[in-house]
């Protein structure tokens, strides 16, 4: 297929031992407007149980993410937030994206240990063009550790996980951040959803000769028109879909659900 559009719905909902104030939530769950070949056509948000005043906020941070900040006076028991979507995507070179500026620099979770140094070293001995050492860190990254779900969390940094030898898809991402950035290569984390699979998805963008190409360790290939971005950063921190802060003696436990599904594909017709 040459074009394919997508229908999406992500939910989260928080349910609180007793009544919560003050509350404020930062959501990124919703697109921009177009992502290389990713274009959005149409969103909603909805969001339920809040009590009081409410208050809702877009926003694009400095990675031209769109970010929803969500205020609400109060809640008794429960706080929704569901994001829709629909975008569609089309085969064939991808434009250059902005906000690669940060895509050089280390963070607390992409920091290089001596593992990742090493790899770096022996790739950049084997290969000479930016190309072929985006390639071999690929490789590298993908076989680094073992998917392992529970050994690992959003916090974990990449060389706690090379050093447990199990996580999760944004372990193998900040992996491939950290050998990418010790090669001297502008790289950015990805976070968005793959058809077929539950939870969010994370994969990596590397900028090679103003041509943007997107790598996903987890499964050792490269990003295809089944992958649907939401986010771009420097890492997992600066993507997080929810986040927040509330008052109240109250404990919250977070539960998720995310459907996606093609409404239409089409292919060129043969010359």
């Amino acid at each position: 297929m040459n074009r394919v559009t997508y229908t999406v719905r992500h939910h989260y909902r928080y349910v609180y031992t007793s009544p919560i104030f003050d509350v404020r939530q930062r959501l990124i769950m919703i697109p921009p407007d177009r992502h290389a070949d990713q274009v959005l056509l149409a969103f909603d948000l909805d969001v339920r149980g809040a009590q009081g005043q409410l208050a809702i906020d877009w926003q694009t941070d400095g990675f031209g993410n769109r970010v929803c900040r969500v205020d609400a006076e109060r809640a008794a028991q429960a706080l929704d937030f569901e994001a829709r979507f629909t975008v569609r995507r089309e085969a064939g070179p991808s434009p250059c994206v902005p906000h690669f500026e940060a895509g050089l620099s280390f963070t607390a979770l992409t920091a290089r240990d001596q593992r990742m140094q090493a790899a770096a070293l022996d790739i950049a001995t084997r290969a000479s063009t930016p190309l072929e050492r985006a390639e071999l860190a690929h490789d590298w990254a993908a076989r680094a550790i073992t998917y392992q779900v529970g050994v690992t969390g959003t916090q974990t940094p990449a060389s706690m996980a090379l050093h447990l030898g199990r996580g999760v898809c944004q372990d193998y991402a900040h992996i491939l951040l950290g050998v990418l950035r010790t090669l001297g290569i502008p790289c950015r984390y990805v976070s968005g959803h793959l058809l077929g699979e539950g939870p969010p998805h994370a994969w990596v963008e590397v900028l090679i000769d103003d041509a943007v190409v997107a790598y996903d360790p987890t499964h050792h290939r490269r990003v295809g028109l089944n992958y649907i971005t939401v986010a771009t950063g420097r890492d997992f921190a600066d993507v997080t879909s929810t986040s927040g802060v509330f008052s109240g003696a109250a404990t919250g436990k977070l539960h998720w659900s995310k459907q996606a599904s093609i409404l239409a594909e089409a292919a060129e017709a043969a010359a």
